[in-house]
């Protein structure tokens, strides 16, 4: 059985070649792939928003007995989740792309992404040098604490808008 002809006349070029591709092909035609993605995903999203609310919970004053700066070193981590994430995101996109870009909620779950590494980057650059200075039972910086409830509320959207993907009306995801 030969999969429908898509008629690609109406579509962007680039969108047209990320179908197109190997990795397109094979989440569409190996029947465990995308179910098996979705649990990759999953575990990579607990990974990265799991250390990530960790760190921003005791920056905004929660386990205060924990060393901030014995947290951060589960960065690592959080950075492993975030490439399992974009491995296995890339895939579902690769899958659908054409479904993909017309869902808004995709583009709007892409520009919270945007704003959370830029979130991310503004720690890492304004507050991370300073955690060594903040020990056990010791407030951060208003700051530091604005920083992490804005981490927090993007990452919590990010996972709000990825479930809203699958409901976007196009009928194909």
């Amino acid at each position: 059985m030969t999969a429908p002809t898509i008629n690609t006349a109406h579509h962007e070029p680039w969108l047209v070649w990320v179908h197109d591709t190997a990795y397109g092909q094979m989440m569409r035609d190996v029947t465990w792939m995308f179910p098996t993605f979705q649990a990759v995903h999953l575990i990579g999203m607990t990974l990265l928003v799991g250390v990530i609310a960790v760190i921003d919970l005791r920056v905004l004053g929660f386990a205060k007995g924990l060393p901030l700066a014995a947290l951060h070193r589960l960065i690592p981590w959080a950075l492993f989740g975030f490439a399992i994430n974009v491995l296995t995101g890339c895939g579902f996109f690769a899958a659908e792309p054409y479904s993909f870009a017309a869902v808004p909620a995709f583009r709007f779950k892409m520009l919270l992404l945007a704003l959370a590494g830029l979130n991310a980057l503004w720690f890492w650059i304004s507050v991370y040098p300073h955690v060594e200075e903040w020990g056990p039972g010791d407030s951060t910086p208003v700051l530091a604490k604005s920083l992490s409830l804005i981490s927090l509320c993007l990452w919590v959207s990010v996972i709000f808008a990825g479930r809203f993907i699958a409901f976007g009306g196009t009928g194909t995801l």
